[in-house]
């Protein structure tokens, strides 16, 4: 309040979750730090503010008016950028991985909201991008805006985890968008590939398997000579959240 009785307008000035939250942003910090140190990955921290440029040097597509975020230009509350290791998981990666995916992991940005924690940040893939057709269909786990669906629901982020758990399910991601787009499942897994090895020897398959041709499967029907998955599989159902 200023002297004159009126509010003082650095009072009104909205405060950040980073600036609310330091000991959240100082965990993010460390996580991160420590994932880059296991994996030999190399992803940075965006200040809120910072301009969002792609590898191409370029505004990625998320923010460049080829999504619902048009106007989003910058990290506005902070975030992240870089590419995720291939296959950071507790297990080893199946035989034929490098063929399946040209062995590179998901270049990708991670927004945070201006509630975080409260509120999930957001991964938008940058290569591979999902097309627009795919952001229709709950069986590539991207949202219409062109984020990806990592949630089975909006009540599954809890505040308190840890941000490296988003940027696995997001590698993970990164493995089954190859298995979609080689013909070799229907859908995504539900609980996602962190977690389910179910589809591990389906890499295989499908990096060893003739190049078949014809839609993807869930982009206008099933191509001949697809590989198949166990339809008593429960993890091979489609999310209806996604």
């Amino acid at each position: 309040m200023s002297g004159t009785g009126q509010p003082n307008p650095d009072d009104l000035r909205p405060i950040d979750w980073t600036e609310a939250e330091p000991t959240r942003l100082q965990r993010d910090l460390r996580d991160v730090a420590d994932f880059n140190t296991a994996f030999g990955a190399t992803l940075q921290y965006a200040p809120p503010g910072t301009p969002i440029v792609g590898s191409s040097g370029t505004t990625p597509g998320m923010a460049a008016g080829q999504s619902d975020a048009p106007d989003q230009t910058t990290f506005d509350h902070g975030g992240w950028h870089g590419t995720l290791p291939l296959w950071p998981f507790d297990r080893h990666a199946p035989d034929g991985l490098g063929a399946l995916t040209d062995g590179t992991g998901l270049e990708f940005t991670l927004t945070y909201p201006a509630a975080y924690p409260m509120v999930p940040p957001t991964i938008w893939p940058l290569a591979p991008e999902p097309e627009m057709v795919e952001r229709t269909q709950a069986t590539w786990h991207v949202l219409p805006s062109g984020g990806l669906c990592l949630l089975q629901s909006d009540g599954a982020w809890q505040p308190e985890a840890s941000l490296v758990d988003l940027l696995l399910k997001a590698a993970g991601w990164r493995v089954e968008y190859a298995l979609m787009k080689a013909h070799v499942i229907e859908a995504m897994a539900v609980s996602g590939i962190v977690s389910d090895s179910s589809f591990d020897r389906l890499v295989t398959q499908a990096a060893t398997a003739p190049t078949t041709s014809g839609p993807a499967s869930g982009a206008g029907g099933t191509p001949s000579g697809q590989l198949t998955t166990d339809p008593e599989n429960p993890s091979q159902v489609e999310d209806p959240e996604a």
